[in-house]
């Protein structure tokens, strides 16, 4: 509890003896009507469940009133751990939020109304608020118990499935290479035999599949080391222009596969001080992403020096391109523009930001529709220098 909080003041300094009389003597009038109104508002509510109100509500106002009776922390404190408690059990008892908060709007009126009429006068102001700050303080406790339940329960599911995804995605991607080795192997066996040119077409058609299985697998992977912080920048003085040799190499084949031309255009002697595996991890996916939009035509990945020392990486696509409502988005997770009918999950943009994040880079797109798109990478000021330097 904040010692400074006024609402919370107001029932440490100052005393009620009258309301809480009145919360006494209508204790068992103000459960009644509750309890009724509840049923009708709640009709799922079972005999455990109101078995369990008519325990907790006589508790509750006892606390109110003892917090209304005498001035000091300890009665506050013994309102707001009841108050916890019963947040608790109606969690358990598989309530949702906004029905806990019901509870408490249809207790609030009929506690007000029953006081008013045992103590014969309209109340304060004074008095209002301090009646309202006690079933405030249930409210806010209640509430703040439950939502934490939910939270531990969310997390413990989250961490659950992740593990499962990882263990999965980990163990298939393993089967799946072998897999897509075996069929490497019968491509080159059969290479020769003409008469299998559709047997050939097939593998071909098998192997792309099995490309964009594992690399979903391996976007699944890293946005779980990404959610789990576990991601550290290990910072190295690289040569630019080999990174993205190395990129395109690594992508060339997929690119022929489509008839698409696939070129690193770079400055030799850039030299950049970051991480080589997540400079690769954002370029991987900024190329493959270009790739799978790009129907015929060309992608471009550029590299080279500009003011202050900074590097700008580029990948220049001919695609269809993306709409300018949609440019804002597409970073976010399991987010798609236009998907032109690619397969996919949303996580590859999503990764890229991320892993550029770390980098201390700023990675944007521009792009035309029907033009086709740009990504644009730009390592921080400092980090850049000619080789020959």
């Amino acid at each position: 509890m904040s010692e400074t909080d006024p609402p919370l003041n107001l029932l440490a300094i100052a005393a009620f003896p009258d309301l809480a009389a009145a919360v006494r003597r209508r204790a068992e009038a103000i459960t009644r009507r509750w309890e009724q109104i509840v049923c009708q508002v709640l009709p799922k509510a079972d005999e455990l469940t109101f078995n369990q109100l008519r325990d907790d509500v006589p508790r509750m106002l006892g606390q109110i009133a003892d917090s209304l009776q005498r001035a000091g922390i300890r009665h506050v404190d013994n309102l707001l751990a009841l108050s916890e408690a019963h947040g608790s059990i109606r969690f358990h008892q598989s309530y949702d939020l906004n029905e806990v908060l019901l509870e408490f709007d249809l207790l609030r009126p009929i506690l007000l109304e029953e006081v008013i009429a045992d103590i014969g006068r309209q109340l304060t102001v004074e008095e209002i608020v301090a009646v309202n700050v006690g079933m405030d303080l249930g409210v806010r406790r209640s509430v703040l118990a439950f939502v934490q339940h939910q939270s531990s329960q969310l997390s413990a599911a989250t961490e659950s499935h992740s593990k499962y995804l990882s263990f999965l995605s980990h163990d298939l991607r393993g089967g799946l290479n072998g897999v897509f080795l075996m069929i490497e192997v019968l491509k080159r066996e059969l290479a020769g035999e003409t008469r299998l040119a559709s047997t050939i077409h097939d593998l071909d058609s098998m192997r792309r599949s099995l490309l964009e299985t594992i690399s979903t697998m391996d976007r699944f992977l890293h946005a779980e080391r990404f959610r789990k912080g576990k991601v550290q920048v290990h910072p190295a003085r690289l040569d630019l222009n080999d990174v993205c040799n190395e990129i395109v190499a690594h992508f060339i084949y997929q690119a022929q596969e489509k008839g698409l031309k696939l070129e690193a255009n770079g400055a030799p002697d850039a030299v950049v001080v970051s991480d080589r595996e997540l400079l690769t991890l954002v370029l991987q996916n900024l190329i493959s992403n270009a790739i799978k939009y790009t129907e015929k035509g060309s992608v471009l990945l550029t590299c080279a020096l500009i003011a202050d020392s900074r590097a700008l990486i580029s990948v220049i696509d001919q695609g269809p391109g993306i709409e300018p409502d949609q440019l804002a988005e597409i970073f976010a997770p399991f987010t798609r523009g236009q998907t032109y009918g690619q397969p996919g999950v949303g996580l590859g943009l999503s990764i890229a930001r991320q892993a550029a994040d770390l980098l201390g880079a700023k990675l944007w797109a521009e792009s035309k529709p029907g033009k086709g798109s740009t990504f644009f990478l730009e390592l921080p000021a400092g980090n850049a220098r000619v080789k020959s330097e």
